[in-house]
Formats: C-alpha cells, structure tokens, sequence
C-alpha cells in the first residue's frame, strides 16, 4: 500500500485493510487498566456505524496521523475531548509502566489474546508536566522530555512487532512529581516525506516519589519533528513500504530514532 489509499477512503470500505494501533490499556506494575480510562480516548476521520460490527469495534479509531505537522500528533485524533473523563492513575516514580495495544488491526478486540503491534517500528515514550498540574485543561503544547525508546532487537527485526502487544518501561526515580501526559509514539519510517504513519496516544498521570532531577532534551509536538529529519527519513533497505528485504540488508541496529536522547535519571 504505497500510497495514501487508506486517507481517502473511508473506514467502512476497508473494514480489514486497516493493521494499525491503538494503545488504550495503561499498564502498571503489570497490571492492565480498564481500556480508556486513563488513555484519552480518539476519534476517527470517519463515520461508522458501530451496529455493523461486532462489539467494541474501533477501527474508525486506528486511522494514522500522517505527518509530524499534523496538530493531533500531540496525543491522538481530537484526544482532548476526552480529558473531562479521563481519570488520572497514580505512578510511583522508579516503577514499571507501559500501554498496551488494546483493538487488533481491524479495531476489534479478542478477550482471549491481546492484540498485537501490527506495524513493526520504533517506538519513544514522553512525559510533559501539567501546568499547575491541571491535566484536565492542558493540551500537550509544553516542553515534553523523552523517558523510553524500543527500536530494533537485530539487522533485520523491531522489538514492538508481531507477537508483541505491549510495551512496557520505567519511569525515571528522580522525575518531579506532579500530574503529566505520558505520551506513547510508535510510527513507521520511510524513505520518502509524504506517508510518515504516526500512532499516539497519552495517559494522564501522577508522578510520586521524592523529585529531584531536572529533565533534558525537551521537545514540542508538533514542532521538534520535521520530515526530513533522520529516523523518519530512513534509507530505502530501511523502508517498510519497500517490501521485505532480509535482515542483513535492513541493517535496522544503525537506525537513530528522532527527537532528544532519552533522559533516565
């Protein structure tokens, strides 16, 4: 699917053609959390009707953002109309997170396997801190800093593909505490700047613990991100759209993903 033929027609028409991601399950310490609860919960360029699926049906959700200009690649397609009913889940700094892709690639749910990442990809993960740690009225248009990074295990394979359905991290001991946005991106590079698939979504969170570290290498989203940029911008053995090449020429272990290094401490 080399072109853009996934925007231009709607989602009733390509119920099984999708094979994208959404990760709406919040995971800490392991334990999974009810499905947008403390995700916000996105929208669809298009309208479904849900009647004609089975239930929880969602891939008028799984539409990708296209293109690191796009306004929803803060936290999602129109995610903010959800903040008045997000709740937010207290997060012990040093401890384990993660999302957890929640709809398979054809936005339905199978209770008795999780859903897998479908498009295999680098994936970062950010937080940005609330002003006046008011989550319910910030839009993600702060300074975000970089706390996670899953990208190739080997030449040839991502981490986050195919059986994996989740994507768990730390989060730093020493980050402040207060209520952020902690934003997942898993995007798919290419070797050209007009089909850049962008997958986000955020969980509204509050940090505990003692403090004390100073975050760096901040970002702005939209705005750090251009298209040219190197890991969006990948050489063609790099390129997903390009077909399967073998792992010796993908050469995935050089990849760079984009963005500010990861802050840790």
């Amino acid at each position: 699917m080399k072109a853009s033929i996934v925007t231009q027609v709607g989602l009733a028409l390509l119920p099984t053609a999708l094979c994208h991601n959404i990760h709406g399950i919040l995971l800490i310490n392991g334990t999974a959390s009810p499905e947008w609860k403390y995700v916000l919960d996105v929208e669809g360029p298009f309208s479904v009707n849900t009647e004609d699926y089975p239930p929880g049906y969602q891939g008028r959700k799984l539409e990708p953002i296209i293109g690191p200009a796009d306004p929803n690649i803060t936290c999602g397609r129109a995610a903010f109309n959800a903040a008045s009913h997000t709740e937010t889940a207290d997060v012990l700094a040093g401890s384990e997170v993660g999302f957890r892709v929640s709809a398979d690639g054809d936005g339905n749910r199978d209770e008795t396997h999780h859903p897998v990442f479908w498009h295999p990809g680098p994936a970062q993960i950010y937080l940005s801190r609330a002003p006046d740690d008011n989550l319910r009225d910030y839009r993600g248009d702060g300074d975000w800093f970089k706390i996670a990074y899953a990208g190739p295990v080997d030449d040839g394979h991502w981490s986050l593909w195919w059986p994996v359905s989740e994507f768990n991290f730390t989060i730093p001991k020493t980050t402040p505490p207060g209520k952020y946005l902690m934003r997942i991106e898993n995007f798919m590079p290419t070797d050209h700047t007009d089909y850049q698939q962008f997958y986000v979504n955020c969980a509204f969170i509050n940090v505990l613990g003692p403090g004390g570290g100073v975050p760096t290498g901040l970002a702005r989203f939209p705005g750090t991100y251009q298209p040219e940029d190197p890991g969006l911008l990948v050489p063609l053995n790099q390129d997903l759209l390009s077909g399967r090449l073998q792992p010796e020429e993908m050469r995935l272990m050089q990849y760079r993903p984009p963005g500010p290094e990861v802050w840790t401490s």
